[in-house]
């Protein structure tokens, strides 16, 4: 695993590897990712909500409040299920990094967790280490094997509120893994043997080998 000699608050780049071309930034086309979060997003809950459907059945009008009256029905969303969504929402995104981390560790990388609260958003990097580009696919696109994978049996459980949390939790690892498919798919445009560096939370560089 190559390493590099910076400080975690050093946000310089190093040295260009022998054999490699200068770096480039890589840059998130944001249209891209729109649109992918615009096609999973449905995909996963007409998936999802098909599933709950199936498998918890006479359980979800109780469970979403729904009863029929004289006059038609009435709907209500309780406050334990609005609870539930928000906590699931949560837990599921800390999740989701910790299976990056869990990934690049398990890779030989040593691994930074935190938050970003101008950004919104939790990470888990190997901040100023030389990583492989297939490694890096890897890691981008493990949250969503490994979670979605734990995540649909729950959805079966004959438990509807764990049911509806693994609902949730379904729908937001999909759609929020429209970044980390999009940095898979970006990778393997570049040639084997890229590497990959993360400069710091906003800045990452590819160094592809000289021809």
């Amino acid at each position: 695993m190559p390493t590099s000699e910076h400080d975690l608050d050093d946000t310089l780049l190093p040295e260009t590897p022998d054999g490699y071309a200068p770096p480039v930034e890589f840059r998130y086309s944001m249209s891209a990712v729109v649109a992918l979060v615009a096609v999973l997003t449905p995909a996963a809950l007409v998936a999802s909500a098909s599933m709950l459907r199936i498998g918890q059945g006479d359980a979800l009008p109780a469970l979403f409040g729904y009863e029929a009256t004289a006059d038609g029905f009435s709907f209500s969303v309780p406050v334990v299920l609005a609870v539930v969504f928000a906590a699931t929402v949560a837990v599921v995104t800390a999740l989701h990094e910790l299976v990056h981390g869990i990934v690049l560790r398990f890779q030989g990388y040593d691994v930074s967790y935190g938050v970003v609260p101008r950004m919104g958003a939790f990470y888990a990097a190997a901040f100023h280490q030389f990583q492989h580009r297939d490694e890096t696919r890897l890691v981008a696109i493990a949250p969503l094997l490994v979670l979605d994978v734990l995540l649909i049996p729950l959805v079966f459980v004959p438990i509807p509120m764990l049911a509806f949390a693994a609902f949730v939790g379904f729908l937001v690892n999909t759609a929020g893994s429209a970044g980390d498919l999009y940095v898979a798919w970006r990778l393997q445009r570049y040639p084997p043997g890229t590497l990959v560096y993360d400069a710091d939370i906003r800045h990452m560089y590819v160094f592809v080998p000289k021809e």
